[in-house]
């Protein structure tokens, strides 16, 4: 069986959303712990997610990366050369939004399903 291979580049979009996510991080992070925040009060956070992610398409799937695509995120951030304050911004989000973890999964499994 062959070996799989391992990334050699990175995409300039995924270069850009780091940038991005790094750029608004306090924007971001503000929108999250507002999302945090009701699902804390026991809200379905789905359409709190699903707005999230309209406006900010690539943000989420990295958000989605951090939770779930850690291995191949982690490959990808070194192939890229990434800086230590943004992979310390990154740690900083995972940590901070963990609990939101397991309903990020939920809503791009459903989205998955509902695509079908």
């Amino acid at each position: 069986m062959p070996k799989e291979e391992k990334v050699k580049e990175v995409s300039r979009i995924f270069l850009k959303t780091l940038d991005d996510f790094y750029k608004e991080s306090d924007a971001i992070f503000n929108e999250c712990d507002a999302i945090l925040a009701n699902y804390k009060k026991g809200k379905n956070v789905t359409d709190d997610l699903s707005a999230f992610k309209a406006k900010r398409p690539g943000i989420f799937a990295l958000i989605d990366d951090v939770y779930h695509k850690e291995v191949d995120l982690k490959e990808k951030l070194d192939v890229a050369g990434t800086r230590e304050e943004l992979r310390g911004k990154i740690r900083e989000f995972k940590d901070r939004f963990a609990d939101l973890a397991d309903e990020i999964d939920l809503f791009v499994l459903a989205e998955l399903d509902f695509s079908k």
